[in-house]
């Protein structure tokens, strides 16, 4: 995976103490099982590196290549976002035939 060199500005975030992990004999820290069941779904995690050394790994979910259009055009993915607030508040219509209403998008 490419690092992309992005600089990110933390002001203000709280962060509890999990576990302590040790560096294994060659330089590798496993995150374990406590660490990694606080996340559902994450494949991969970014690392930052702050000026004084404190590291900080952002989750991160990988998507398949034929669904990145839709988080590369802002329009669509709000729409989608609309969609399912609405359908989160129960503001539904039931189509009574498929066809018609898949053609009438």
């Amino acid at each position: 995976m490419k690092t992309t060199g992005e600089i990110i500005n933390i002001i203000s975030e709280k962060f509890k103490e999990v576990d302590v992990k040790t560096v294994d004999s060659k330089n590798r820290i496993s995150l374990g099982e406590k660490v990694l069941r606080l996340f559902t779904k994450v494949d991969a995690f970014k690392v930052f590196v702050g000026k004084e050394g404190d590291i900080l790994l952002r989750p991160m979910v990988n998507i398949p290549s034929r669904e990145a259009w839709i988080y590369q055009n802002p329009k669509v993915l709000n729409q989608i976002r609309q969609g399912l607030a609405e359908a989160q508040q129960g503001k539904t219509e039931k189509a009574e035939d498929l066809d018609d209403f898949l053609e009438g998008l």
